[in-house]
């Protein structure tokens, strides 16, 4: 169950790091030393902090869930390489 909850978990965080970098582009904000730093800094961290979670949890789950069929397992290990590659790959470029 704690594995799941990591997964869900890194999901929400990546959501939140989205929706902070795209709130940093409301016309309000645009431009200014706050929305700069939602978007260059507070975005990106808890982008990263979700996308950490998400991988350690796909990984524990490939692990430590026995149950689960052999493919499953290596396609959880395939989707938690992916997701590292997006992170070597700089991903706060996916928001924008």
């Amino acid at each position: 169950m704690l594995v799941i909850g990591s997964i869900v978990f890194g999901l929400f965080l990546l959501f939140l790091g989205a929706a902070i970098v795209d709130s940093s582009h409301l016309t309000s904000d645009a431009g200014t030393p706050a929305g700069n730093d939602r978007a260059n800094v507070w975005g990106p961290v808890v982008a990263h902090a979700g996308i950490f979670f998400f991988v350690v949890g796909l990984v524990g789950a490939a692990i430590l869930l026995e149950d689960l069929d052999i493919f499953v397992r290596l396609f959880l290990l395939i989707v938690a390489f992916v997701a590292l590659l997006l992170v070597l790959a700089n991903s706060p470029t996916i928001f924008g």
